[in-house]
This record gives structure tokens, sequence and C-alpha cells, in this order.
């Protein structure tokens, strides 16, 4: 609050601890972090500017001035604080040259290896080849306004005839979640969530049964009702309402889209395609499951251990009955935590996922450089 443009009239004290959670990116294990750290000198100034706006006031700053002194000036640019992804597809799309060399050219470079990681992850989903140049799947995502791994899963949509509901992800990946978990009510909250899962193993699909939902709803003039009941947000489906108009529209613009809708629809009721194709657009995101007696271990291939966060529909359930996981996002807090997960089976996992090689000695069936590995 004490960062924001907002002026309270009556705030005349503000209390500065001079820490702050930032997004930070952790490039030796590719993985995004949300960690508490100290603020910059601009970020503190700011903070005493929101002391005594309009009235006089008094700003307390609980750090010694020699810990004030070793702050940096500004906020590290966000360049160097988030992945690549996005920025490397653009650069190829503009036809800049070198990712690397490109980017070495900046103010303030990122690290080598975050630009590596990039250029690694776009070869992995297929927007780039082995000489780096963009391949007709990176063409198209370079037009689309969302991240790669989220163009992928619209572009998928489209061949596979499951348009709607894929939109309808994508866009609820685009914006905050709509399952409200108010504190005082986190029992009921998570019970109306679990209502839309179906025990399948999947946010996902979760989500597109709740914006259905809420659509049949609105057309009966109860849309506001609907959301009241299962603690969604009104003004977030809305959004993803509105987001999927425009994706649609963008997606008949470039010519991805070029047959009516109900064609677009013809497997949207077909659950097992939308996993697969949610399954293709979001690997590499992907964790193992182990089933134990009393509890269940996810694991990654660059973190070991990781965590569900609370609000997914995978989180506390008993058992999880796919050996696989993919997942949207996952940010390392104390630890790591994965934010909505899909359940995958092995089949889905092979036809769906990465390339495929066969192992010289043994003949497996090998993806991710030999970390799957199926017999």
């Amino acid at each position: 609050m004490a960062e924001t443009s907002i002026t309270i009239n009556d705030v005349v004290f503000v209390v500065d601890c001079g820490k702050a959670k930032e997004t930070s990116y952790d490039a030796l294990n590719n993985t995004p972090c949300l960690l508490p750290s100290w603020i910059s000198k601009a970020a503190a100034r700011q903070r005493r500017g929101r002391a005594g706006r309009v009235q006089p006031g008094e700003c307390y700053h609980l750090y010694p001035r020699s810990v004030y002194d070793a702050f940096a000036d500004y906020q590290l640019p966000e360049l160097l604080r988030t992945p690549l992804q996005s920025l490397c597809l653009q650069i190829k799309s503009l036809q800049l040259g070198s990712i690397s060399e490109f980017l070495s050219r900046a103010l303030q470079p990122p690290e080598p290896l975050s630009v590596q990681n990039a250029v690694d992850y776009l070869k992995v989903i297929g927007a780039l080849d082995e000489h780096e140049n963009l391949t007709v799947l990176g063409r198209h995502l370079s037009v689309l306004p969302v991240e790669p791994k989220l163009g992928k899963m619209l572009i998928l949509g489209t061949i596979f005839n499951c348009l709607d509901p894929i939109m309808t992800v994508v866009a609820g990946l685009s914006v905050r979640d709509p399952f409200l978990i108010p504190f005082d009510k986190k029992d009921l909250a998570e019970s109306a969530k679990a209502q839309f899962s179906a025990r399948d193993c999947s946010d996902h699909l979760a989500l597109v049964r709740a914006y259905n939902g809420w659509k049949d709803a609105e057309r009966q003039q109860s849309g506001h009702e609907y959301c009241w009941k299962n603690f969604l947000s009104a003004q977030t489906l809305k959004a993803i309402d509105s987001l999927r108009k425009q994706f649609f529209s963008l997606l008949k613009d470039t010519g991805l889209v070029d047959k009516p809708s109900e064609n677009c629809n013809s497997r949207s009721i077909d659950e097992h395609l939308m996993r697969a194709v949610i399954c293709a657009g979001l690997f590499p995101g992907l964790c193992s499951v182990v089933n134990k007696e009393k509890s269940i271990t996810l694991k990654t291939m660059e973190d070991g251990q990781v965590l569900l966060y609370s609000n997914s529909v995978n989180a506390g359930v008993p058992k999880i009955p796919y050996p696989w996981l993919v997942f949207n996002e996952k940010v390392k807090v104390n630890s790591v935590f994965l934010r909505d997960s899909t359940g995958v089976s092995d089949s889905v996992l092979l036809l769906f996922g990465g390339n495929i090689e066969r192992g010289g000695l043994d003949g497996h069936l090998k993806m991710l450089g030999g970390y799957l590995d199926f017999l």
C-alpha cells in the first residue's frame, strides 16, 4: 500500500520494514522466485512519501543507516528478474540476429545462462529449430499476445477442434484465479472448488466447468448468485469471457481459424483430448507423482521434491491416479510450489509431450535428454 499511487488522506504514519517480496529468477535451477529481499533506495523514498501526503506526517524506517546505504539505488530491471522466453521469441520474429548477441548489448544484459534457458525452452516446445531459426509454430506463436506455452495450447485447440474449452483455460491462466478463498470460509470455498474437479485431478478442467456453469447462469440472469454460492469472482470470470472473444478474433485474423465456430468445437466435450492438449501446451512443465501409503511425493527434473499450492484440487487428496502432473507455473518461496496442475498418463505424455528419442543400448523411449525413460 505504501508504494502504490493510492493516497489515503488520514494516513500520517508509515512504518517501513525495508523488505518486500520481489519476483526474481534463479537461472541455475530455472525457477522463478518470490522471496523477501531488501528494497531499493527509490522504494524507501516512495514509502516515505506516502506519510502525510496531504498533511504533516512521519515515516519510521526499521533499519539502520548503514543498511540503507547498502541498498541498490533502484530495483533490478525486469529483464534481469523474469524468464526470457517471450522476449527471445520476439527477437527472432523481428529478425534481429542471434538472441544472445542482441541481449548482450542491453544496458544491463541478463545472465548468459538465463538466455540459454529461454532458448532451450523454445527449442523443446518446437518454436525454434536447432539453429535458433523460427519454425512454423514459432512464427504463429510470435503474433499471439500470450506466453509461448499458452499460444501453443490455443493453436492445438484449433487443430484438434476443442478450441472453446482451451480458450477458457488460456484466458484463466492469463488473469488472476477466479476461485476465491475467504479467510473465514476457507473450508467452504475449497469444497465449492472441489465439486468442479469431479475428482479428475485437473485445476484446468475445474476452471472450464466453473466458467461454463457461470455462462449458463448468466443466460438465466442468475450469474451473481452462482458466483456467490460457488466462491467465484464475477469480475475475473468477465475478464476471462472478454479474453476468450479476443483470442477467437485474433485466431481468425491470423488465419489460424478458417472454419465455422461449431467445427472448431466438434470435440469440445472430450475431456481426455482437452487433457492431452493441456499437456502439450504446458510441457516441459512436468513433475512425477509417487503415491505412498500416507503421502504423495512430487518431483521435478530441476528442483527435486516440490509442493502444490493449497488451493489446487490436487492438494490434500489421498492419491493422484496419474504418474505425472503438468503445471503452469512453479515459484520458489520457502519451498518450490506448483500452480495450476493437471494429471496425465504415460501415453498422453508420449503422444503430446516433447521429442522422443530411442536409447542406443536399451532401446527405451526417452524424453528431455533421458530424464523420462519409457520401456
